[in-house]
């Protein structure tokens, strides 16, 4: 009878197991695996070759070494972020080796907690531009990232542009998914300089600013995480007749090496939560409901086939059915 008893706790702690590893899929999995609202990031990229021109000067400068200081923060509190809505801000400022300032930029996006897709919402805005719609992705890739292109968006265009899958391979260790985005020439904007920056005898001239960048990004394919990145912009003057101007920045940013091992340790940390949750945790629960239920099972079973003959139950002796005798 005991067993019997231990085998059916056995059967219904089983049933009870894999429900909750079910629930864990359908309920826990989407609860816990989105962005988080409070994601911080400080990459710093090292720029070589850097030529960069001078408004305050009118002066070209070329072959500069730059620094480029960033900073990715969330916002919980801001409006718009919340169950499934996250805001990040993102500040960029360059520097040379003198501490000259080549560049600063700043936008904060909202992105959707699970695909990462920008999302409107009353917070972003491109260097305090609220006009510029943020679509596709920006500051990270989707959780379970696919080999296949991916709309991402460039600040400076204002526009998103295919990153396309360029490959596998692993950073220290670390099995990335890269992609390649190549940003075509875009003018930018029209605007009146001397004529003598683009070699003009007139007075003043109208140009174009004309930018193009070629971007490779290294990603975390389970959690999206971009692990490290590296870009050649260039952004030029050109005039009425296509006369080529001072070039306002250019050159090859990489990320530094702390800045890389950083971002592997995000992504591995990362991607370890979500396979806790996504793979392990339901498997084990899984594995361990069933084998309740087969131990279980045993036991019943095994009790049941295991009873024998009781007092006042018919036998077989020699052939011959006689009955047990009961005591009184």
């Amino acid at each position: 009878m005991r067993g019997r008893a231990i085998g059916l706790g056995l059967l219904g702690l089983g049933a009870f197991v894999l429900a909750a590893a079910l629930c864990v899929r359908l309920f826990l999995e989407p609860a816990l695996v989105k962005l988080p609202l409070d994601q911080k990031a400080d990459p710093v990229a090292i720029g070589s070759g850097v030529d960069f021109f001078s408004q305050g000067e009118l002066k070209q400068y070329r072959g500069l070494d730059a620094t480029v200081r960033q900073h990715v923060k969330g916002d919980p509190t801001a409006d718009g972020a919340g169950s499934d809505a996250a805001v990040w801000n993102f500040g960029s400022v360059m520097t040379d080796a003198d501490g000259m300032q080549l560049d600063a930029s700043t936008y904060r996006v909202c992105l959707d907690r699970r695909t990462a897709e920008a999302v409107d919402c009353p917070s972003d805005h491109v260097n305090y531009d609220k006009g510029v719609t943020i679509e596709g992705l920006t500051l990270t890739f989707p959780f379970g990232t696919e080999q296949k292109d991916y709309p991402l968006f460039n600040t400076t265009t204002g526009k998103a542009f295919p990153a396309r899958f360029d490959g596998v391979e692993k950073l220290q260790g670390l099995e990335v998914y890269r992609f390649v985005q190549t940003i075509p020439e875009t003018v930018l904007r029209e605007a009146e300089v001397p004529g003598s920056l683009v070699g003009s005898t007139k007075p003043s001239v109208t140009v174009e600013a004309v930018y193009s960048n070629e971007r490779t990004l290294w990603v975390e394919p389970v959690s999206g995480v971009i692990v490290t990145a590296e870009e050649h912009p260039k952004a030029e003057l050109r005039g009425p007749a296509g006369e080529t101007g001072p070039t306002m920045l250019a050159g090859d940013f990489a990320a530094d090496e702390k800045t890389v091992s950083a971002g592997v340790t995000r992504a591995v940390d990362s991607r370890d939560k979500i396979n806790l949750v996504k793979t392990i945790l339901p498997l084990s629960m899984t594995g361990l409901g069933v084998l309740l239920l087969i131990v279980g099972g045993l036991l019943v079973r095994r009790r049941a086939v295991g009873t024998g003959a009781h007092r006042g139950d018919a036998v077989d002796v020699d052939g011959d059915q006689q009955r047990v005798p009961q005591v009184q």
